[in-house]
């Protein structure tokens, strides 16, 4: 008996130690959270990485098709706003977000285990018409689209709940660079498994990749809302912000001039930003005659881009850095890497192509950090979550039209030229051309005149509202 008396108090001691360091159990919660976002990236890399490759190259799908699939989600995006609001409603009257979790995440799921069946549906090696296919693949990644806008909004309402109001924007950060981390760590991976490629070996690979974040997803959030004796919701705070409807929010939007001009400008940059989206990999196989394996592996030196972009543009902006001026040099970078891209037609120049992907993710995350910071610059406290959140739903929709139109501009610069490589650099040559244009509407704008010394804000207090998932990839 006395043996298993000090084996009880030898196991209460970690709990006894953790209750006299709340803050150390706070940034475990915060890990063991950030799990979803981690099994979340490691399931956006071959679905956007790999997957529209093999579709564009090995396939010969036209990538208009291709980028209409990969980009449903995006516009999928005002859903957020109508799921939001409906959890916040629940929450407010003490009851359960965790339902709108157990949904978003089975669609997911669902979309992500079926939609590298698309490489059999399409390539006609099913019994099933194209168009008839098309339909089915459209339906597919429209659950996916649905399950991952109502799983991300409704976990980052959660993780709100979970988290004191003082921790929220550093928890939120961590969060963020988790998601990012799962992206790296899932392209080093699926490029070591598809060394050897076939089409039944990335159905495979891109299922197990569906099972880890389903996974994650349960090990993450398992257990995280607690009720309280009187039968309500446990939280740090009861001051639930009920969002508005996405109608209500393009109201307020109408009589903000700096900000619509604002938000019309960095549409066109993110537009710009996102026609390569669905081309990087097949340009690296159908002109560079990169194998799969290597082309997988981009969305790695993308996602450390981005990691020293976030590091970087947090650290000026932390110095009094003007959210313009890194906007203006992420636009600049991320120029140069179009630029660099559109001229490395050769297989023999795989290294300045890498050179520029790795310009793009830096210019892209500079932009991205910035934007967030200048939006909440831009406006009271009171109506920051509301316009990041707005923003971000435009944001997700300026991906959305730059991957199609991308798709379709390749397709037909492809056509007319009969050259391959003709249609990815016109391509190339709009995405910079899109982001001049973006610096001079800046320019024009003359938004630091409107901005006080220190004025702005970490960009980190706000990533509750904003689709970061959708923005960065």
């Amino acid at each position: 008996m006395k043996k298993i008396a000090q084996l009880q108090a030898l196991l209460q001691l970690p709990s006894t130690w953790l209750a006299r360091h709340p803050r150390v159990r706070i940034w475990l919660n915060v890990l063991r959270l950030g799990l979803f976002q981690f099994g979340m990236g490691l399931s956006l890399a071959p679905l956007t990485g790999t997957l529209n490759r093999v579709l564009i190259d090995e396939v010969g799908i036209p990538a208009v098709a291709v980028g209409f699939l990969i980009s449903i989600h995006y516009f999928v995006s005002p859903v957020r706003a109508m799921i939001g609001f409906r959890s916040d409603q629940d929450r407010i009257e003490g009851r359960w977000r965790t339902p709108y979790v157990v949904l978003g995440a089975m669609l997911t799921y669902g979309g992500l285990a079926t939609a590298p069946f698309s490489l059999i549906l399409l390539s006609g090696e099913g019994v099933l018409p194209f168009p008839l296919a098309m339909g089915i693949c459209t339906l597919i990644f429209l659950a996916y689209g649905i399950g991952v806008n109502t799983v991300e909004t409704i976990y980052l309402a959660l993780v709100s709940d979970l988290t004191p109001p003082g921790e929220r924007g550093r928890v939120l950060a961590v969060l963020w660079i988790m998601l990012v981390l799962g992206t790296i760590v899932s392209s080093l991976i699926m490029g070591q498994l598809l060394q050897s490629y076939n089409h039944l070996r990335l159905i495979q690979v891109m299922q197990g990749s569906a099972s880890v974040f389903i996974g994650l997803t349960l090990l993450a959030l398992l257990n995280q809302e607690k009720l309280r004796p009187d039968g309500k919701v446990v939280a740090y705070t009861d001051d639930v912000r009920l969002r508005l409807s996405f109608g209500q929010s393009l109201r307020l939007l109408a009589h903000q001039p700096s900000l619509r001009s604002l938000f019309g400008i960095l549409f066109v940059a993110t537009t710009g930003f996102a026609t390569h989206d669905v081309l990087l990999e097949p340009y690296g196989g159908q002109v560079l005659h990169m194998p799969i394996a290597q082309t997988t592996q981009l969305t790695a030196l993308w996602g450390l881009a981005m990691l020293c972009a976030i590091a970087v543009s947090g650290w000026l902006l932390w110095q009094g850095r003007s959210p313009v001026g890194l906007i203006i040099a992420g636009c600049l970078i991320g120029m140069l890497g179009f630029l660099i891209i559109s001229l490395t037609s050769n297989e023999a120049l795989v290294g300045p192509f890498r050179i520029g992907v790795w310009l793009i993710g830096l210019g892209r995350g500079l932009f991205v950090v910035a934007s967030i910071t200048l939006v909440m610059s831009l406006t009271d406290m009171g109506h920051a979550g509301l316009f990041l959140g707005l923003w971000g739903i435009m944001q997700a929709i300026a991906q959305g039209v730059g991957t199609i139109g991308g798709g379709l501009a390749r397709d037909l610069a492809q056509q007319f030229t009969g050259k391959v490589v003709l249609g990815y650099t016109f391509v190339y040559g709009t995405s910079l051309s899109l982001l001049l244009l973006s610096l001079i509407l800046l320019a024009l704008l003359r938004l630091d005149r409107q901005l006080q010394a220190g004025e702005a804000r970490s960009p980190w207090q706000g990533l509750q509202d904003i689709p970061a998932d959708q923005i960065i990839y």
